[in-house]
């Protein structure tokens, strides 16, 4: 049976830039495989490649639950079942603003997929939920599957309602989880206020003080905990005939930039660098070709 699509019941739209950023891909399923060491749960064992620069949430079986009355059955080998057919429903919580671009579950047999969406403001009691998606994967050829459905027309989270993701499940079917990935909203940009802006100068006594050599990495802490960049001005002064200085996540090995360079000696050179922080909000700075003094002063950081 083939994957059937069904645009009239897609939201339409997306964030500006997002189709071109992320492209519907055809449908991908992949079965588990047929023989299984004795330890190995029975679950499925692969899904379709994921697409760059989306964020995953996951949803396990476990927060899955019938519209009453009917009896949910979850089991941590079978996932979760029903004993008469029924849709299963979990909350889908993702930042407004986000656009969801590919939905992988797993499963048995052919549950049909459904994304509701919930306006907070009725206009009517009886208004019920509305469906912005409606999907049947890939049937199971038996036992654990798993497939991939990526959405020609991604759906956006409006910050007035709230979603659902469901399945219709007959006798039979089961659902071992899924993931859904998305495209976050376009980060906001907090401008440094208060307190000293200067985080690093290398002229000064300290633990980072005096010039960064070739090849020497030094750890300096923004103060920007759980933000995704930074905005600095990074200065080199006092400098020797030529070189550079790298700047980047202090989680992460040196990837091979360059955030600034200079060419003589005795040069005050500045520049504004955007750059990836760790979690706790930390950078490095390397050094390449001859020593230099480096100042760097905090602008603002991402969320």
């Amino acid at each position: 049976m083939h994957v059937r699509v069904f645009p009239d019941k897609l939201t339409l739209g997306a964030a500006a830039g997002a189709a071109a950023a992320v492209s519907a891909l055809p449908v991908k399923a992949s079965a588990a495989p047929s023989v299984l060491p004795a330890w190995s749960p029975a679950l499925p064992q692969a899904v379709g490649a994921s697409i760059p620069g989306l964020t995953y949430i996951g949803i396990d079986a476990e927060q899955f639950f019938p519209t009453a009355p009917t009896p949910r059955q979850y089991d941590a080998m079978e996932g979760t079942h029903l004993n008469a057919p029924g849709t299963i429903h979990a909350g889908l919580s993702l930042p407004a603003g986000s656009t969801i671009h590919q939905v992988n579950t797993g499963y048995q047999g052919q549950p049909i997929l459904t994304i509701y969406k919930r306006t907070l403001q009725q206009p009517a009691n009886t208004t019920g939920p509305e469906q912005v998606l409606l999907q049947a994967v890939e049937p199971s050829p038996g036992g654990p599957f798993s497939s991939t459905f990526n959405l020609p027309n991604p759906i956006v989270i409006d910050r007035n309602s709230t979603y659902t993701i469901s399945y219709f499940l007959s006798v039979g079917q089961g659902i071992f989880g899924c993931s859904v990935g998305y495209l976050p909203p376009t980060q906001g940009f907090v401008p440094f206020s208060g307190g000293e802006p200067r985080v690093l100068d290398t002229r000064l006594p300290g633990p980072l003080s005096g010039k960064l050599a070739n090849g020497q990495e030094k750890v300096v802490p923004l103060g920007f905990a759980g933000a995704r960049t930074a905005l600095i001005n990074l200065t080199v002064t006092e400098t020797v005939v030529g070189g550079f200085v790298a700047v980047f996540s202090a989680g992460i090995a040196w990837p091979g930039n360059s955030s600034i360079n200079w060419a003589a000696s005795n040069q005050t050179v500045a520049n504004g660098v955007i750059t990836a922080v760790d979690g706790n909000g930390n950078i490095k700075i390397r050094g390449g070709g001859n020593p230099t003094h480096v100042i760097i002063d905090r602008i603002g950081f991402m969320v």
